[in-house]
């Protein structure tokens, strides 16, 4: 089970109920969440780089080192570094209101000032990339703890998909850095096949072929540990035979859900590549109704960071294609 400081965000738990049951082709994480504030943030005008670092977790008494992607930043006027979990489920980023207010209240000159009930300014970097925000969401959610002497990360919010709406990311798995820029690098131009996939209202669904079958998968930085997400009748038909399932328990808006995981031989095709899948997983407590409509939709379910840790990734979204490279 992941660590229940970023799991239970509310950002977290609305994208991971909308991957596990895609109601709809508008995208459901965005009905599942609290009416969207749209922000307004200035980034760097030319390409840059933020490096990530992974949060492992114990699930079962096995320690999963990449529970979560984590990007630390730090806010003007403190000295302590924070962290933002990078969560492409979410259509935009937030920032948690208590954390701010805790922040501000040691360190009185640090530059975040709350606009409204939903909304601060402020500005966050890591290094020389500085990102401003006019306006950006915040969220009454969790405590204002803070521990201010130790090495444990402190997450203070998401990261989404607008920090790279319109133009392209490249997740370097490998070397733990994203780079943004307004279309992709000139290194990676070449070599690499590119595909279409589909980008609706910030979410992001990936052309694959399974078994044979041509599906979409929705693609979530922040449902890290899964290869592949789907319903409970194709995941026990892809195990191998005998398998044991490692079950885990997810909390998603008040939901608890089984995560049932198991070992399966089968190939995934997805962005030029063809990639062992290793392990599929399916949850217990979905609807039955939710299932069958994401399997009518077309839809074969999720897939996170794990499917692609030896790889880039390169998403861009103003031309709607995508690849891989190593």
């Amino acid at each position: 089970m992941q660590n229940k400081n970023f799991l239970n965000t509310p950002i977290r738990s609305a994208n991971f109920l909308a991957i596990l049951l895609l109601l709809s082709m508008a995208f459901p994480a965005k009905s599942q969440m609290p009416q969207q504030i749209y922000n307004k943030l200035s980034l760097p005008a030319s390409a840059y780089q933020l490096k990530f670092e992974w949060q492992g977790d114990s699930v079962n008494n096995t320690f999963e080192k990449h529970s979560a992607i984590l990007v630390p930043v730090k806010l003007k006027g403190c000295p302590k570094t924070f962290y933002l979990q990078f969560d492409l489920g979410a259509p935009y980023s937030l920032f948690y209101k208590k954390k701010l207010e805790a922040i501000k209240n040691k360190y009185p000159g640090t530059e975040v000032n709350v606009t409204s009930a939903n909304t601060a300014s402020l500005s966050f970097k890591q290094r020389g990339s500085e990102i401003n925000a006019a306006e950006i969401n915040i969220r009454d959610f969790g405590s204002n703890e803070i521990d201010w002497s130790g090495k444990k990360p402190q997450i203070i919010g998401t990261i989404g998909v607008d920090l790279f709406d319109g133009q392209t990311l490249v997740i370097d798995y490998p070397k733990q850095k994203l780079t943004i820029s307004p279309e992709i690098p000139e290194k990676l131009k070449k070599g690499i096949t590119y595909m279409p996939f589909t980008y609706n209202q910030r979410s992001i669904l990936l052309p694959a072929v399974i078994q044979n079958k041509k599906t979409m998968l929705f693609f979530d930085t922040g449902s890290s540990r899964y290869s592949l997400l789907t319903d409970e009748k194709t995941a026990k038909a892809m195990a191998v035979a005998n398998a044991v399932p490692v079950t885990s328990k997810v909390s998603s808006w008040g939901r608890t859900m089984i995560a049932n995981t198991l070992s399966t031989d089968a190939l995934i095709q997805i962005g030029g590549q063809t990639l062992p899948l290793q392990h599929i997983t399916f949850m217990q407590g979905a609807r039955t109704s939710e299932i069958d409509m994401m399997v009518k939709m077309g839809m074969g379910g999720m897939t996170g960071n794990k499917l692609f840790l030896g790889h880039k990734l390169i998403l861009d979204t103003r031309n709607k294609r995508f690849g891989l490279g190593k």
